[in-house]
């Protein structure tokens, strides 16, 4: 049986969706590896910052307890010293914060990306089955 000139032109159109579909695919996992190794990158920077933190309060407590409120103050520097660390404890902390929050946005793009290309490959399956259907 003969085929339309609308069937053909609609079979064209699929087609060249299918063919948009697995290029959008390949962008989307590329993405998705991107988006991926910055994840990775964010965990790592709250690793660091955790330990900056931890560093930083051994150092804060080392402070107290050497010239600071629990030891002896002849220093008259002490009190400043003891402040100093305490206030680098708290960018410490800030920085800790804020390493978190860009870690957890990264998660949340990755699984968005993820999201995108199920729905591409959900897309990309009713295509098939359309080209399926005009091909025949």
């Amino acid at each position: 049986m003969a085929r339309t000139s609308g069937e053909l032109k609609h079979g064209e159109g699929l087609a060249a969706l299918a063919d948009l579909a697995r290029r959008r695919d390949a962008s989307l996992r590329a993405a998705l590896v991107r988006m991926t190794a910055a994840a990775r990158e964010a965990n790592e920077a709250v690793t660091a910052c955790e330990r900056a933190c931890e560093a930083q309060r051994r150092v804060w407590q080392d402070a107290l307890s050497c010239g600071g409120v629990y030891g002896r103050r002849e220093a008259a520097s002490a009190p400043n010293v003891v402040e100093a660390q305490r206030a680098a404890l708290g960018e410490a902390r800030t920085r800790h914060s804020a390493a978190l929050a860009h870690a957890k946005q990264a998660a949340d793009e990755v699984h968005q990306q993820h999201e995108r290309l199920q729905a591409n490959a959900r897309k990309q399956e009713k295509l098939r089955e359309l080209l399926t259907f005009y091909r025949r």
